[in-house]
């Protein structure tokens, strides 16, 4: 992580198929490009995976979702869902130990004796396990099976606008980093440009001096040190510092409102190295050599060695890739429906080649 970058871990969205569904057939109605997944994608903070069940579930429900959409083709809803929106939404495959993580196993409980409250369902199994292997994560979806078990405080009603707000918080720390990538550049050029200042000076000292001494007159005479021009200067540098720490005020309260609003499915336990290498690998949104991941969960506080992480890759299906080449995770949902489309937009690809 850059030392200058936003601190806190990045949230992954963890999508299901209600939300993606609906999502898709919103923009497709009202003709415009779908905002939401795009823009989450689009931050590089906070990237959004579906768990293996959802691409099939979209094939079967989309048409339903559309129906209370009047007017809205199923043909530009799966333009949209497959060509916008899944594009940037990586599908993660776990393996069965996944599914067996205690916050996960309760969601097989379907004896219908439960009260409601302790009663999961093995439909959106899929999706908790994922959000835990990823954790922190934040559950996009109106399931209230979810909210029962304490993994997100959305409902129906309430979790588009706590996906705005993850989409809000994920902006946010990816311009606080971009502008930290930012100063550190012109820290480095102008350091640059006064070193070689410096070198220029030694090589020709009495040309160097000569060349201060007259732009030392010249701004004399301009007046640049009168005390006029001082304190006006002055005022103006106090006035734009103070505009600029009321809007950093302004940005970090409505930060702290939208990511307090959000509930994080936070790691739990010890993480295997799975683990380790899935949450980095979901942040950073690009394939590693493994001696580079070695070292990046290494300088985070979990030394882990190359032969560790090459066994733990290559045993898990979420990953993919060789000790010789990248290693990556994910992989592009697709379509599992056959159409006539030429472009091959339901079709879709698959593998990592894709991504």
């Amino acid at each position: 992580m850059h030392p200058m970058a936003f601190p806190a871990p990045a949230l992954v969205g963890i999508a299901d198929t209600n939300a993606l569904a609906a999502r898709a057939c919103n923009a497709a109605s009202r003709s415009l490009a779908e905002e939401l997944f795009t823009g989450l994608a689009a931050t590089g903070r906070s990237n959004t995976f579906v768990s293996a069940h959802v691409p099939g579930e979209l094939d079967d429900h989309l048409a339903e979702v559309a129906a209370h959409y009047p007017g809205l083709l199923l043909a530009d809803a799966e333009r949209v869902l497959w060509r916008q929106v899944m594009p940037g939404v990586p599908v993660i495959d776990l393996a069965v130990g996944d599914y067996l993580h205690p916050r996960v196993r309760a969601f097989m409980g379907t004896d219908l004796a439960l009260p409601r409250c302790m009663r999961g369902d093995p439909d959106d199994i899929g999706t908790a396990a994922l959000a835990e292997f990823l954790a922190p994560a934040v559950i996009i979806s109106a399931d209230s099976v979810f909210t029962r078990f304490g993994l997100a405080n959305t409902v129906a009603t309430t979790w588009l606008p706590a996906a705005h707000m993850l989409l809000e918080a994920a902006g946010f720390e990816a311009t606080l980093t971009e502008t930290a990538h930012l100063l550190e550049f012109a820290v480095r050029v102008g350091a640059g440009v006064l070193s070689g200042a410096a070198s220029v000076a030694r090589c020709y000292p009495f040309p160097a001096a000569g060349l201060l001494i007259g732009a030392a007159f010249i701004a004399w005479r301009s007046g640049c040190f009168s005390g006029e021009r001082r304190r006006a200067v002055g005022y103006q540098l106090r006035q734009a510092a103070g505009e600029g720490l009321d809007r950093i005020d302004s940005a970090f309260s409505a930060y702290s409102q939208a990511r307090g609003a959000l509930l994080v499915v936070e790691p739990y336990g010890v993480p295997t190295v799975e683990q380790l290498a899935a949450r980095y690998l979901a942040r950073i949104g690009r394939p590693l050599m493994l001696p580079e991941l070695t070292a990046a969960l290494t300088s985070e506080g979990y030394p882990v060695t190359s032969a560790e992480l090459e066994k733990a890759t290559s045993r898990h299906p979420a990953f993919w890739g060789s000790a010789s080449s990248w290693t990556g995770i994910g992989r592009r949902a697709r379509s599992l429906r056959r159409t006539s489309s030429p472009s091959g937009m339901s079709r879709g690809l698959t593998g990592p080649e894709s991504l």
